[in-house]
């Protein structure tokens, strides 16, 4: 195979992988599980701006939380600032510490996945899976464009090769960014029903008010 084509088909699978991850980095912070890519946004501005890795040390204790121990105690403020200008929508707590060099931590609890939430979800990540189809689609054409050009340069084996190739590396883009999309589904809806079991006595509730409400005789 030509060290050219070798190289190029090599370029076109980088540019691919690097869709799939701003994929994977942009569910990330559709934030339903805590995932520290979620994290990698915040900068935190002290005496400078650091990463936030470099101020707090970051704790997943479950699926939903994220536990953050300030290096410093100082910092504490800029810290629970910064990921406020990223993420809004966690609930924060402050957690009070009697042991180790830390006098108080952060707390984030991911938000509940209402129905409301779901839909906003799910229409957000189709439509960061389309956007980034899109772009596969269209690095590919450009690749698959050129083929014509290299007909008399190659060998018609050779040829035949880069085209499967290209295509190949297409398909399993493709394929990826749909595993990718259909896990981030699965995890909303996971999510959901998740909410629903909490809530489910919050409605029973509500039922059961109403019953009352409902066998009062009138007042005369």
């Amino acid at each position: 195979m030509n060290i050219y084509i070798t190289a190029a088909v090599k370029e076109l699978k980088g540019k691919l992988n690097a869709y799939l991850s701003l994929l994977s980095y942009r569910y990330a912070n559709l934030c339903v599980k805590a995932e520290l890519g979620a994290l990698l946004p915040v900068t935190v501005q002290t005496e400078r701006e650091y990463n936030l890795e470099d101020v707090a040390k970051v704790a997943i204790p479950d699926d939903f939380r994220f536990d953050i121990y300030p290096n410093v105690p100082d910092h504490l403020q800029a810290i629970i600032t910064a990921i406020f200008d990223v993420h809004p929508e966690f609930k924060m707590e402050l957690v009070k510490e009697n042991y180790g060099n830390h006098n108080q931590h952060i707390s984030y609890t991911m938000p509940e996945v209402n129905k409301d939430r779901r839909k906003l979800l799910n229409d957000t990540a189709k439509l960061f899976y389309e956007e980034c189809n899109v772009e596969i689609e269209k690095e590919c054409a450009i690749y698959m464009a050129e083929l014509p050009l290299l007909e008399g340069k190659l060998s018609v084996e050779d040829l035949a090769d880069v085209t499967t190739m290209l295509k190949r590396s297409r398909e399993e883009s493709l394929e990826t960014s749909q595993d990718i999309y259909q896990k981030k589904l699965a995890e909303i809806d996971e999510a959901y029903q998740r909410y629903l079991t909490n809530h489910e006595n919050d409605s029973l509730t509500d039922i059961n008010y109403d019953v009352t409400r409902s066998m009062r005789l009138p007042e005369e």
